[in-house]
C-alpha cells in the first residue's frame, strides 16, 4: 500500500505552504522556542566586516588561534565522529579497488558519499537499496562510518535529473538547465508543492532503514539545493559561468516566485524533516549560502540559527567546497559561531592546490573543525608538503585528550570515599562535547569517567562513576586540565588487591571513547581503557 502523498494547492504562497505543512508533518513534535534576542538581527542585518557581530546579533563571533600542544609520540585519536572521511565520486561507488584502499588507510575513519534520489526510489514507495547496502557493508567490516547526503540535482551528469522520473510525472515543476558540457540537465524546483511531500516521505523511508545504525557518521539534510548542498541554482563551473548563472536565477525568481524569504522557509521546512526522521543519528548541514552575495549570506544565518538553536548538536555543520585556503568571514562565520554547540567540518574539492592545501591547515585548525573531508588525491598523495599538512591535521583535529596523571591512594576501607586527583590535556582545537537530549535538543555536556576495579583474574569487581568538575566540553587546548573527585565505594566491595583502569564513555550508549594513554606508555597511544594503578581495599 502506498503512502499518503499531501497534496497542496499551487496558489498557496509559500510561507503559508511552509506553515502548512510544518503542521502537518511535525504535529506532537515539542519545539524548542529561541529566545527573543535570537532573532533580532534580522530586523535590521547589517554587512558584517570583522569577527565581531553588530549589536543586533544575539551571540559575539571571535575567531581565535589554536593554541598548539606537542607530545612526543603521540598517536591520533579515531573516535567515530572525528578524523579523514574519503570522499568517494559517483563513478567510483563501485569500485571495489579503490574503496578497500582507502579504507585500509590508518588515518581515514571512512567514507563520505552523495548518492542521487532516483538510484534509491526508482518508483514511488520501491526502494532499492543495493548500493548502499554494499557502502555500508564495507565500511561496517572495518569498524569505520559513512557520510551520506542524497542528492536530487546535479551529482549524476549521465542521467537528465537526480530527482526520479515518477515525481515529474506526477507533476512537479522543474527548471531546464546545461552541465558545462552543454549537455541538458532538469531541477525540480525545490519547493514546489507536489516535489516536497514526496522527498518528505522518502526522507521518512530512509530514516527508517538507518535511524541508529552504528555504521552512519552523520546523513547530509538534503533535498533544498544543487548537489546536496544549500545552494539553489545548478551553475557548477569553476570558475562559475556568471552569466549561465544570472539566467537560471532570472528565470528562477521570474518564473517560480524565488525570494530570499522564500528560500529560508523552504529551508526550514526541509531542515525539519530530517530530525523527525532520525531521532538518533546525527545530521549534517552544508553552510553554503543558497545564493552567493549578500543576501543569501544573510538567508544562511537565518537558516543556520532556526536549526542548531531548536536541534543543537544533532546537525553538524559542514563548509563543503572548500578548494582554496581564502578565508573570509562569511564563509566560515556560522562555522565559528556554532562550534561550542555541535561538531563542524570541511570538505575539501580536488582542485585544491599543495600551497592551499597547507594554508588551509591553520585555517581548520584555528576553526575548530572535527572532520574532515578529502579527496582520494591528496588521501593517496605522495607529495611530501601533503603528508605533512594531513598527518598534522589528523594530530589536531577535534578532541585529542591525553590522560596525563591519575592519582589514587594505596588502600581504601571499602563503603569510604575514594579521593582521585586527575589530569588531562587536548591536544585537539576542539572539546569533547557529549549530546545530551533536551526536548528535541542535544545540549552540549561532559562525558563521565569511569573507574574500573578489576581483580588478580582481570574481573570487574566495582565501577565507579564520575563526572569531571571541569566538564569535557570544556576541555580546551593550551588550558590546563585538572582537579580532585570524590568517588563512592561500595561497602560490600571484597578485600583484597585491584587494577584500576580509567576510561572515558558516553553513560547513554556505554561507548568508551579512545584516549591517549601518558600514564603507562612512554609514546601516547590511544586506548579505550587506560591501568592508572594499584589499590588494596581493607575491611
Amino acid at each position: 500500500m502506498k503512502r499518503p502523498v499531501i497534496f497542496l494547492s499551487r496558489a498557496i504562497a509559500l510561507p503559508v505552504l511552509v506553515a502548512g505543512l510544518q503542521s502537518t508533518l511535525l504535529a506532537g513534535v515539542v519545539n524548542a522556542k529561541p529566545e527573543p534576542k535570537e532573532w533580532a538581527k534580522y530586523l535590521s542585518p547589517l554587512p558584517e566586516k570583522n569577527y565581531s557581530l553588530n549589536k543586533q546579533q544575539d551571540r559575539v563571533i571571535k575567531k581565535k588561534g589554536f593554541k598548539r600542544i606537542e607530545i612526543s609520540g603521540a598517536k591520533p585519536l579515531s573516535n567515530r565522529e572525528l578524523g579523514f572521511f574519503a570522499v568517494l565520486p559517483l563513478k567510483e561507488i563501485n569500485n571495489q579497488v579503490l574503496i578497500k584502499e582507502l579504507l585500509d588507510k590508518p588515518e581515514v575513519n571512512g567514507l563520505s558519499v552523495l548518492l542521487p534520489w532516483h538510484d534509491l526510489e526508482p518508483k514511488e514507495d520501491q526502494f532499492d537499496w543495493t548500493k548502499l547496502d554494499a557502502l555500508l557493508a564495507e565500511v561496517k567490516a572495518k569498524d569505520k562510518t559513512l557520510i551520506l547526503r542524497v542528492s536530487t540535482c546535479g551529482a549524476d551528469p549521465s542521467s537528465e535529473s537526480d530527482t526520479p522520473n515518477w515525481v515529474f510525472a506526477a507533476g512537479a515543476k522543474s527548471l531546464a538547465y546545461k552541465d558545462g558540457e552543454g549537455k541538458e540537465h532538469k531541477m525540480p524546483i525545490f519547493w514546489d508543492t507536489t516535489y516536497l511531500p514526496r522527498w518528505n516521505n522518502f526522507v521518512m523511508a530512509l530514516g527508517q532503514k538507518l535511524d541508529k545504525n552504528p555504521s552512519i557518521h552523520s546523513i547530509g539534510i538534503t533535498g533544498g539545493g544543487s548537489l546536496g548542498s544549500t545552494q539553489i541554482v545548478p551553475e557548477f563551473s569553476v570558475p562559475l559561468n556568471k552569466a549561465h548563472y544570472d539566467e537560471i536565477e532570472a528565470a528562477l525568481v521570474k518564473d517560480f516566485g524565488m525570494t530570499q524569504r522564500q528560500l529560508v522557509e523552504h529551508w526550514k521546512y526541509v531542515g525539519d524533516i530530517f530530525p523527525k526522521a532520525f531521532k538518533s543519528t546525527r545530521l549534517n548541514l552544508n553552510i553554503d549560502p543558497p545564493t552567493p552575495n549578500r543576501a543569501g549570506q544573510d538567508s544562511l544565518d537565518e537558516i543556520s540559527d532556526y536549526l542548531v538553536y531548536r536541534y543543537g548538536g544533532r546537525i553538524y555543520l559542514t563548509r563543503e567546497n572548500v578548494a582554496d585556503a581564502k578565508h573570509g568571514f562569511d564563509q566560515y562565520r556560522v562555522l565559528l559561531k556554532f562550534r561550542p554547540d555541535t561538531l563542524t567540518g570541511y570538505q575539501v574539492t580536488p582542485a585544491i592546490t599543495v600551497s592551499e592545501l597547507t594554508k588551509l591547515e591553520k585555517n581548520a585548525l584555528d576553526d575548530g573543525v572535527s572532520f574532515i573531508e578529502l579527496p582520494a588525491n591528496l588521501l593517496n598523495s605522495d607529495d611530501e608538503a601533503v603528508v605533512k599538512a594531513l598527518n598534522d591535521l589528523h594530530s589536531h583535529i577535534g578532541y585529542q585528550l591525553v590522560s596525563q596523571k591519575v592519582t589514587i591512594p594505596a588502600d581504601l576501607k571499602a563503603g569510604d570515599t575514594l579521593k582521585v586527583e586527575f589530569a588531562f590535556t587536548n591536544m585537539g582545537n576542539a572539546a569533547a562535547m557529549r549530546p545530551v537530549r533536551e526536548l528535541d535538543k542535544d545540549i552540549a555536556g561532559s562525558y563521565k569517567i569511569e573507574l574500573e576495579l578489576r581483580d588478580a583474574e582481570g574481573k570487574t569487581k566495582a565501577i565507579l562513576m564520575h563526572t569531571p568538575n571541569i566538564p569535557t566540553n570544556k576541555w580546551l587546548s593550551g588550558k590546563p586540565i585538572t582537579w580532585e573527585g570524590e568517588l563512592k565505594t561500595s561497602a560490600k566491595l571484597p578485600p583484597g588487591d585491584y587494577s584500576v583502569y580509567l576510561s572515558l564513555i558516553e553513560p547513554e550508549t556505554k561507548r568508551r571513547l579512545q584516549i591517549l594513554d601518558a600514564i603507562s606508555s612512554a609514546e601516547p597511544k590511544p586506548e579505550t581503557a587506560i591501568n592508572v594503578g594499584k589499590l588494596k581495599v581493607i575491611q
